[in-house]
């Protein structure tokens, strides 16, 4: 019994050391917010394991419904689609009115849930707030002149726009489901400044596309020590008040007081999330009034011209744009804001359209059938929303 007792213990000083060796303690949070919970990876639902920090909403507007509102009938192949992948919420907003609302499970009008890198998109918006409040002078500005800490690949300058598009050369492996991974450590670690403040960069900027989350991350710091505050506060302030959301966000941070997480856990509603959409869909402006100016609004969108490898062969990247999504469906231009399990915010210019689904299942691989890096959800999704919206 005492020999048992014996490689008990050895064995738990053993994994303990493992653990502190390899600076991999968040595993046990991890572990927490998911296989504990009969889960395999992050969920809509997990704000509530993290600490947050709240974005305040001062202004609350409610968008009327339309004439139409609900009168749309999903087709029997939409409804099996929105069912089996565990949609909570999907609401269509056209000539700023709601035309459609339907909530299941644990999703409502005032349910709070995670957007993920929906988070990504919203930050690229604070960036252009920034850059109209005079904190940061371009996209074209240095990062090194926020970033000191931070040393630059062969005297290659990254700039402000490198993080937007994606092509800044940063040393970070993008793995959503791998529990020893940077991407889970930023997720679950408690000391997310030191993570990203050591990472570094290892190619020229400005031509390879890589989405990592890293990218977003460092213009969180560019942000908090640009305009001098936190940057929910600073959203709060300059975006969700002036967009007239009705709830309060949360955004998630590392600890108590910490930094947030602004490549994901903006965490909002269907109702309030349309409002960014809105916010793009009008360049800027929020009834009435302007939020971001316009030309940043038009350069988010203006596609960078860069290339990913594909089967050692360099390819043009035609689906991502400074931190959103962009594709062409039925010849409708469309952009949107996307995050892990199909958290979506689109916008149909043509259609002066927003619309917004959140769930808990998505099938991200098969966004490698279809055109754009659309999943066959989201292109379901569209098309059904185009024909049924359509002039």
């Amino acid at each position: 019994m005492k020999k048992l007792f014996f490689y008990f213990i050895f064995f738990i000083f053993f994994l303990t050391s493992i653990v502190f060796i390899f600076d991999v303690s968040y595993l046990f949070h991890g572990l927490r917010c998911t296989y504990l919970r009969g889960q395999n990876s992050a969920q809509i639902d997990d704000h509530v394991f993290f600490y947050s920090r709240e974005v305040e909403a001062k202004k609350p507007y409610k968008i009327p419904n339309g004439y139409n509102y609900n009168l749309f009938k999903p087709s029997e192949k939409l409804k099996h689609v929105l069912k089996k992948s565990k949609t909570i919420a999907f609401l269509v907003v056209q000539n700023d009115s709601v035309r459609f609302e339907k909530y299941w499970g644990g999703g409502g009008e005032n349910s709070t849930t995670n957007s993920f890198s929906v988070a990504k998109s919203i930050t690229s918006l604070l960036v252009g707030c920034a850059i109209d409040s005079g904190f940061i002078d371009n996209v074209n500005q240095s990062v090194f002149d926020f970033l000191p800490e931070l040393k630059p690949y062969k005297n290659f300058d990254v700039k402000i726009k490198h993080l937007l598009e994606m092509s800044s050369g940063l040393d970070w492996l993008e793995h959503y489901k791998k529990p020893i991974s940077v991407t889970a450590k930023s997720y679950y670690g408690t000391n997310l400044k030191n993570l990203i403040l050591n990472t570094r960069f290892i190619s020229p900027p400005g031509t390879i596309y890589n989405y990592q989350s890293g990218n977003t991350q460092l213009l969180g710091v560019v942000l908090e020590r640009a305009v001098g505050e936190s940057v929910s506060s600073f959203a709060g302030r300059v975006l969700w008040s002036k967009i007239g959301a009705r709830k309060n966000a949360l955004w998630t941070t590392d600890y108590s007081g910490g930094l947030e997480k602004t490549f994901c856990c903006f965490n909002s509603n269907a109702r309030d999330f349309s409002k960014i959409g809105l916010l793009m869909l009008n360049k800027g402006d929020f009834m009435g009034e302007s939020v971001v100016s316009e030309d940043y609004v038009n350069w988010l969108l203006s596609k960078p011209k860069l290339y990913e490898k594909i089967d050692s062969h360099d390819k043009v990247v035609d689906y991502y744009s400074n931190g959103w999504w962009v594709a062409q469906v039925k010849d409708f231009p469309v952009f949107y804001a996307r995050g892990f399990n199909g958290q979506y915010v689109v916008v149909i210019p043509e259609l002066n359209l927003v619309f917004v689904r959140l769930g808990m299942r998505e099938n991200e691989k098969s966004a490698d059938n279809n055109m754009y890096k659309l999943t066959d959800n989201l292109k379901l999704f569209i098309e059904a929303v185009i024909s049924e919206y359509s002039y």
